[in-house]
């Protein structure tokens, strides 16, 4: 909230409570699907005991598939929601990122997570959690 100056005491009070009533933002920071794990306000990620190299890209692709197990998410969604375009340009894009995520997360042998949809999109499919 923003309160301009000069203001009056009373209406920066009333502020304050209404910014009290507001529930507490309950975003997880800390996410876990299976055996793959990723700190968002450290920027990092894991597969089981492994550290995932991601560049910033891949952890916000790889968050909003986190945010949605099992769910079909389709080329338009990912183009709006993780690169911010309103339109779906003609474009190897996501298939370059997703190529890059895979190889990630699958380096060390591991059975793979995301999966595509043919005709509709990608789907990440929860592994078994590490032991």
């Amino acid at each position: 909230d923003y309160l301009a100056k000069p203001f009056v005491l009373a209406e920066l009070a009333a502020r304050i409570e209404a910014l009290l009533r507001r529930p507490a933002d309950t975003r997880e920071t800390l996410l876990r699907v299976g055996s793959l794990e990723i700190d968002l306000i450290a920027g990092t990620g894991r597969r089981g005991s492994r550290d995932l190299d991601l560049l910033p890209r891949e952890l916000t692709l790889l968050e909003y598939l986190m945010r949605r197990p099992g769910q079909v998410v389709t080329r338009a969604l990912l183009f709006e929601e993780v690169w911010n375009y309103r339109f779906t340009p003609r474009s190897n894009l996501i298939d370059v990122h997703l190529g890059r995520l895979r190889r990630k997360l699958e380096a060390a042998g591991e059975p793979p997570v995301i999966h595509s949809v043919r005709g509709i999109g990608f789907t990440l499919v929860p592994d078994d959690p590490a032991p």
